[in-house]
């Protein structure tokens, strides 16, 4: 079967309405504008997910999920994600100190959430039985929420802004933190069995506790609330997040030491081509806080 422009239709059940034999719409995991900003404020022109750190990605994954309506639906939610929290964090030179979060936001953000979280459903893992019933309830209600347009569980998230580093977290994290998308992620624990979940933008970490976890656990983290919230009052973030985020760099630099010296030299090829100021050149500077400093420094004196 063609369609309008030639191409072959994708037929099946879109999944989050669960119409059936139903033309699907290709879906991005995380958003299109995320990796359209990558682009635009790289050194090269192009992204490198972790799967791959050798392949040089125009577009970020994507696949057959939605029909048209929910594909509509999602992407209006999305624009003003991208309008009102994303453009306004993930900017180099001026960052607010407020921002304005609607109900079609977390909504918006949930989506996010559901899309980012069913990718890794089937991935080589080490999961329990208990675990996957409880990724798959969690995806479960993820989804009746989307479709019922009201987001009442609870999002956290930690904004970077300002002045790095952030949190007390290293300076050499600052670029992984500011630039890096994805991260996606469900982590289980035991006695009692929970969960957090998460997903990142750049200068931005979502994230979801489970039932289960204790009060002192998650005090540090920020509701992703309506309303208007004050940036300037998020000063630390739950352990939890912090040692993930450790754990993300540290893949971060063992995806580096994979990268092919043929990649290696093309890139270095392509920064040399674009003589101007990117935003990967000031999170690449940024990232040369005192701690850095203190160890150059040091070096040289032995």
């Amino acid at each position: 079967m063609e369609n309008h422009k030639g191409k072959e239709a994708h037929k099946g059940k879109c999944t989050l309405c669960d119409a059936e034999n139903i033309e699907l719409k290709k879906s991005h995991f995380i958003p299109k504008f995320v990796y359209d900003w990558l682009k635009s404020t790289s050194k090269t022109d192009y992204i490198r997910g972790s799967d791959d750190v050798n392949a040089r990605l125009q577009d970020g994954p994507k696949d057959y999920l939605l029909c048209g309506k929910c594909e509509g639906e999602l992407s209006t939610m999305e624009k003003e994600v991208a309008d009102n929290l994303f453009k306004k964090l993930a900017n180099y030179r001026s960052q607010p100190s407020t921002i304005i979060i609607t109900e079609s936001m977390r909504v918006g953000i949930l989506s996010i959430f559901w899309r980012a979280l069913l990718i890794m459903r089937n991935k080589e893992n080490n999961r329990t039985e208990e675990d996957n019933a409880a990724y798959d309830s969690l995806l479960f209600s993820l989804k009746n929420k989307i479709n019922n347009k009201k987001c009442n569980t609870i999002i956290y998230f930690t904004p970077f802004i300002k002045t790095p580093p952030y949190y007390g977290l290293p300076s050499e994290y600052t670029y992984n933190l500011e630039r890096s998308v994805g991260g996606q992620d469900i982590r289980f624990y035991d006695e009692p069995h929970r969960f957090f979940a998460t997903f990142k933008l750049p200068f931005v970490y979502f994230y979801i506790f489970s039932s289960g976890w204790e009060e002192s656990e998650i005090k540090k983290s920020t509701e992703l609330n309506e309303g208007e919230i004050t940036l300037d009052s998020i000063i630390d973030i739950p352990d939890t997040l912090r040692n993930y985020i450790k754990h993300m760099h540290e893949q971060f630099e063992q995806a580096r030491t994979q990268m092919s010296q043929k990649n290696l030299d093309k890139i270095e090829k392509d920064m040399k081509k674009n003589t101007k100021i990117t935003g990967s050149d000031k999170s690449m500077s940024r990232m040369i806080g005192p701690d850095i400093q203190k160890q150059n420094s040091s070096e040289k004196e032995k």
